[in-house]
């Protein structure tokens, strides 16, 4: 089998991360000896935080104040939640990400669906359908770098939980939280550039 970057990234080094925090939370002394056994460990570790991430997703999203494709392809994109203010505005993507061509694209997506008003996430399965597995598309980077920014940030999640449950009067554990909303800064800004490129292939290779 081979793996990808991807693969060695996502799993088994944040994966060898988790175990050493768990190791360290309860206060398990590392053992050389069993390297081997800690990588199998660690790769099964990568995988289930993998999957954990992918359940929190709909929580993630609510923190970030939607689904970036929903807020890109929503028109109106209003929020009403006044918190989300603070970091998105109220068009155009987030302040590092933006995207101006809402409409046109809109335009294009609607083509061809018996529809009238397709909600936002099937018009963006639209949009995936028709930039995947392009040759020379960067589309399947995005998605990669963005499931790795998912992976990180609920591996960085879960270490902080330990960490601070584990040594709650150790003033450093709380460090973490800044960790985490670094991550979660790094990951909010990798859905949203995932969210832009798949609609800029897809207006590339329609709007001719």
């Amino acid at each position: 089998m081979n793996f990808k970057y991807y693969d060695v990234l996502s799993r088994l080094v944040v994966g060898y991360i988790l175990l050493v925090v768990g190791l360290f939370s309860f206060n398990v002394k590392y053992n050389s000896d069993y390297t081997v056994a800690y990588f199998a460990v660690a790769f099964l570790c990568g995988y289930i935080v993998n999957a954990v991430g992918s359940l929190f997703e709909p929580l993630y999203y609510f923190t970030i104040g939607g689904k970036p494709s929903t807020r890109l392809l929503n028109e109106n994109k209003e929020t009403h939640c006044w918190i989300y203010y603070l970091f998105i505005p109220k068009n155009k993507g987030i302040k590092k990400v933006r995207f101006y061509e809402t409409e046109k694209v809109r335009k294009l997506l609607m083509n061809g669906l018996e529809s009238e008003n397709p909600s936002e996430d099937r018009l963006f399965s639209k949009a995936m359908r028709g930039v995947n597995g392009g040759e020379s598309s960067r589309v399947s980077d995005f998605n990669a770098h963005y499931a790795l920014a998912r992976t990180v940030l609920t591996a960085v999640l879960i270490s902080t939980v330990l960490i601070i449950s584990s040594y709650p009067c150790y003033g450093k554990s709380y460090l973490l939280i800044v960790v985490l909303l670094i991550c979660w800064n790094r990951y909010r800004e990798r859905a949203y550039y995932y969210a832009r490129e798949v609609l800029n292939e897809y207006l590339k290779k329609n709007e001719k």
